[in-house]
């Protein structure tokens, strides 16, 4: 009785919309940045301190930079400083990963910039330009780089499914483990066609901003959310990924109720005793 009381749990468990497997970290190659105004070396030094933080953000798998290095001897590649797309698209196929960051270190007087682009390798399109600036030197260096690793992988690691669609509510697979605030909008995305070269391969699909949503209930593993904009319907497996579009989401017109006019309560005169009439359970006397 209990074995099959246990069968049937977790039957019920494997079925259930919220339990999840494991994520797959984003594949991502970052190339050695090219300084400006900054020694090569320092631009360097500053590129493999922002893959330490970007893998340690947990949403990465980051190439190291000896396979990158090797892939671009022997295809004799710029060795540092690539900052074409397509060069650096080429480069990702090879690598076989999805995104690949090119950026630069920027000197100018005593302030610091870091600037990145990450290209998705499929499309060959930019799908995030990050940058961050810090003065007093190179000593803040590593605190910025810190703080641009957890911007970009907010932004380009994070990325989820709708598990269910209701009437009014969406579920994602997408909580607070992941990070997710309430508030928080996501765009809404369907894979569309599927894209193949002249030999058949597939190289990418098309990628269709359908809507976008917000979060209003936050669990440790989904989140429950409400459509803002909807131009197509939802459905079960659509893409969810963080909005650039964080503006706070305006509050719904509160309805206003009607004041139900209530009569003044009618004040009862209390009533005056007449000493000339007698009760009448009371005998007259004679």
């Amino acid at each position: 009785m209990m074995k099959n009381i246990a069968i049937v749990l977790i039957a019920l468990l494997l079925c259930s919309p919220f339990i999840l497997s494991a994520r797959e970290k984003v594949a991502l190659a970052v190339l050695d940045f090219e300084g400006k105004n900054v020694e090569q070396a320092n631009a360097e030094a500053v590129t493999d301190l922002l893959r330490t933080e970007l893998f340690n953000t947990g949403s990465f798998r980051v190439i190291e930079r000896q396979k990158i290095r090797q892939i671009i001897q022997e295809q004799n590649f710029q060795a540092t400083g690539v900052t074409s797309t397509d060069k650096a698209v080429e480069i990702g196929r090879i690598l076989n990963v999805q995104k690949i960051m090119v950026g630069t270190v920027t000197r100018l007087g005593s302030t610091y910039i870091i600037n990145t682009r990450i290209v998705d390798v499929q499309s060959g399109a930019v799908v995030l330009a990050e940058a961050i600036e810090r003065r007093g030197g190179e000593e803040e260096l590593p605190k910025a780089i810190a703080e641009l690793a957890t911007t970009i992988s907010f932004k380009v690691g994070l990325e989820g499914s709708i598990i269910r669609v209701g009437n009014d509510e969406i579920f994602m697979d997408l909580g607070q483990a992941d990070g997710i605030r309430l508030g928080q909008k996501f765009d809404v995305i369907r894979l569309g066609e599927v894209i193949t070269d002249l030999e058949g391969r597939i190289i990418g699909t098309t990628n269709d901003v359908i809507g976008m949503i917000f979060t209003t209930k936050i669990q440790d593993r989904f989140s429950v959310a409400s459509v803002l904009k909807e131009d197509s319907p939802f459905r079960k497996g659509d893409i969810v990924r963080p909005s650039q579009d964080q503006e706070a989401v305006p509050d719904p017109p509160k309805k206003t109720q009607e004041v139900k006019k209530t009569q003044p309560p009618v004040k009862k005169e209390p009533k005056k005793e007449d000493n000339g009439d007698l009760p009448s359970d009371i005998p007259p006397i004679f």
